[in-house]
């Protein structure tokens, strides 16, 4: 089977620990080297994790003919410029998520790669999760019955719990919902599939970006879904419900190390599963396999414009 040998452009936080050290990790898998814009960090980051070498710049990486796929590990701001350089070099990509600043350049960036004839994933790595192929293996094999509902509550504080840059719309392409929550929206497209249909009402109640939504959904199979969210929280909760005819499953959704409760007509009960404190091997473990003809990744550049354009049209809308 062939070695898939990765490029990284980046090396900032999401690269330590979380999506890093997959690249070498992952079977038949190598790191070959990565750039940054400020070379003292790429160098710093290759003595500590002892993986690959330092390029110059991105245009010396993708010139190395030896690299099958680059990740691209910056702010949303720079994944277009970078997504069609890695295109038109004819490498195959991995992309952050958001995959791009608004829609319009993710369509921009999906139609450079389907002209070079090559993959371009986007960094969900949940779908991929022992957690959450648990919870779509209980919700598709009928244990909780037909889904009719689910219900999402995510209240927390950006102020103290995310960083500044995600409330830069210039960097961002919007706040901690467009950034960070789009992962539970790219989770109801793995479970659900695609939005039919959606309304929503969001407003501010601290005069700046908007930090109250509500948001109405309806699935394919007439599956409908209500999300909350509130971003000025003092009280934080993060819960998601899926609710069947024959039970309920709940979960946290980005706390980990929490149960998933399953409950039906046999009773309560707690599932704890363990997931690599590198949450993003078992997604690059996916895509090197795929890239080598063994199974299909979860999830592709369709499904994140799917959720792209959702989160696009919310945060553009007007603030009432």
């Amino acid at each position: 089977m062939k070695t898939i040998t990765w490029g990284m452009i980046g090396c900032g936080d999401v690269t330590e620990v979380k999506n890093g050290p997959g690249l070498y990790l992952a079977e038949n898998s190598k790191l070959k080297g990565i750039t940054n814009r400020t070379k003292s960090k790429a160098v710093d980051w290759v003595n500590r994790h002892q993986q690959g070498i330092v390029y110059e710049s991105v245009e010396e990486m993708l010139k190395d003919e030896e690299i099958d796929i680059v990740y691209i590990a910056v702010t949303p701001d720079k994944h277009l410029e970078y997504a069609i350089q890695c295109a038109k070099a004819g490498k195959h990509c991995l992309i952050e998520k958001p995959l791009a600043l608004a829609y319009d350049e993710g369509v921009a960036i999906r139609e450079a790669f389907r002209e070079a004839g090559k993959k371009a994933y986007v960094a969900f790595y949940r779908r991929n999760l022992n957690r959450f192929i648990k919870i779509n293996e209980i919700v598709k094999s009928g244990k909780i019955g037909k889904v009719s509902q689910f219900h999402i509550h995510r209240y927390v504080n950006p102020l103290t719990d995310f960083g500044a840059w995600r409330a830069k719309p210039e960097i961002s392409g919007g706040n901690v919902f467009t950034e960070t929550d789009i992962h539970i929206l790219d989770y109801m497209d793995e479970l659900f599939g695609e939005v039919k249909y959606f309304q929503f009402m969001k407003n501010s109640l601290n005069g700046n970006d908007f930090d109250s939504l509500v948001v109405n959904f309806q699935y394919e199979n007439n599956i409908r879904g209500t999300g909350n969210w509130l971003y000025n929280a003092e009280v934080t909760r993060d819960v998601v419900e899926i609710i069947g005819e024959k039970g309920i499953v709940s979960f946290d959704f980005f706390h980990n190390d929490t149960p998933i409760l399953l409950e039906t007509k046999e009773g309560r009960e707690e599932i704890l599963l363990d997931d690599s404190i590198h949450v993003g091997l078992a997604m690059e473990q996916a895509i090197v396999n795929e890239l080598n003809g063994i199974g299909e990744f979860h999830g592709n550049i369709d499904n994140a414009l799917r959720t792209l354009k959702i989160t696009d049209i919310i945060y553009h809308s007007e603030t009432r």
